[in-house]
């Protein structure tokens, strides 16, 4: 990750349906850091970054502090993650598959599942949960992962 961005910097987050082999993060790490270093706004570059991180996250980052990203610079990187999905074939865009740690592995569990796991003692509030809902690098830093009763699907159930 580039040390010269922001904390400021606006973050996207996309999270596989499950754990990523090497081969595919190398492929998605070759493929967006190219992306990153093309990636425009209103023909402006952005400063830009990309990451894989716990083998499940894509992470898109741009420091707007240089140049905003715009509507159509957004929905190039859509296109960009959703042809990766195709050539690797997992899903980018389950937002209902809520990721979560349990013995140092990550698990995927559906969002509607949530309550029947903790009911069954499964997971706990204290359970890690991955939010990938953070909107910059600072909150990337503190507020991606949180134990459950802190993070927003606990207002949802």
């Amino acid at each position: 990750m580039r040390t010269d961005l922001s904390e400021n910097s606006r973050v996207w987050l996309y999270q596989a349906e499950r754990t990523l082999n090497e081969s595919e993060i190398l492929k998605i790490k070759n493929d967006l850091a190219h992306f990153c270093i093309s990636w425009t706004a209103h023909d402006k570059a952005l400063k830009a970054d990309s990451d894989v991180l716990y083998q499940r996250f894509i992470l898109l980052v741009v420091d707007e502090s240089a140049t905003d990203a715009s509507g159509c610079s957004i929905d190039k990187s859509v296109r960009k993650l959703k042809e990766l999905s195709a050539e690797i074939g997992v899903d980018f865009f389950d937002r209902l598959n809520m990721a979560y740690l349990k013995d140092n592995q990550v698990h995927s569990i559906h969002l509607n599942a949530i309550e029947q796991a903790k009911n069954e003692g499964n997971i706990n509030d204290n359970t890690l949960f991955f939010n990938t809902l953070v909107n910059n690098l600072g909150e990337l830093g503190t507020k991606f992962i949180l134990p459950l009763n802190q993070h927003w699907i606990n207002q949802t159930r």
